[in-house]
């Protein structure tokens, strides 16, 4: 996603995962390597935008076709499969 808005950047040790067990773990995790500098603070705030979530969880809601209370983070009901109203 960085590449493609323009920040020369890398992924390193993205096939470490295999030498987990014989090396720490956090040894093994790929890294993302911003190449310049300069666009550091653009890229991290990019990826901010980019991986953003969404807003926090809501209230819980009644679901109109079978009652059943679902919690606020879910669209649709677990137990009957109606969307939220």
């Amino acid at each position: 996603m960085l590449s493609a808005l323009g920040i020369d950047c890398q992924i390193r040790g993205e096939h470490l995962s295999i030498g987990m067990g014989e090396l720490p773990p956090i040894e093994c995790w790929p890294e993302l390597w911003v190449c310049r500098a300069e666009q550091y603070d653009e890229a991290e705030n990019l990826l901010r935008k980019l991986l953003y979530i969404g807003s926090p969880v809501g209230q819980s809601w009644i679901c109109a076709g079978c009652n059943e209370e679902i919690q606020g983070q879910f669209t649709d009901c677990w137990q009957c499969g109606q969307p939220r109203s």
